[in-house]
């Protein structure tokens, strides 16, 4: 159980503004993960946090790490949770590839076949990386706009 937590408590570092224990206790809460201060305090030494000030007041923050960079301001953790598997995008000719976290690669790519979308020609995908092969005549931007709809992260990236 507390591998899950880690990664709801760093998605919740990288994607909100928490200025207090109280604070991250009540998004773990809602993200379905009671634990005490305790060892919430624990959890936030083992992924190496700090609490800084910034001009709002004072934030969690995690060490500068590629896979939890803040991509997207989501508007509930849950919807965010479902799309947070992507780490990094990479252009290569007519391929994307998307990078995910790992385990994630499968079930994206999966995702991304059945929706049908009209620039795609087709996915290959392994244990934590999408190959998005992109149909003739249509224009890269065609294709991330396509994903996006999808993954919103996409629209923060730039490539």
């Amino acid at each position: 159980m507390k591998a899950p937590r880690l990664d709801a408590l760093r998605v919740i570092l990288s994607n909100r503004t928490s200025a207090t224990q109280a604070d991250l206790l009540r998004e773990l809460a809602d993200a379905g993960f009671s634990v005490s201060q305790p060892t919430l305090s624990h959890d936030l030494r083992s992924l190496g946090a700090a609490k800084i000030r910034t001009r709002e007041g004072f934030q969690y923050i995690l060490p500068q790490r590629d896979t939890y960079q803040r991509t997207v301001a989501p508007e509930v953790l849950p919807e965010y949770l479902r799309n947070s598997g992507l780490a990094e995008v990479k252009k290569s000719g007519n391929l994307l590839v998307l990078h995910t976290r790992p385990g994630y690669a499968r079930g994206l790519a999966a995702d991304i076949d059945i929706s049908h979308m009209p620039s795609v020609a087709g996915t290959i995908a392994g244990y934590d990386t999408i190959f998005v092969a992109r149909l003739d005549g249509k224009t890269e931007q065609e294709l991330i706009d396509d994903l996006a709809e999808l993954l919103p992260a996409l629209k923060s990236i730039h490539l």
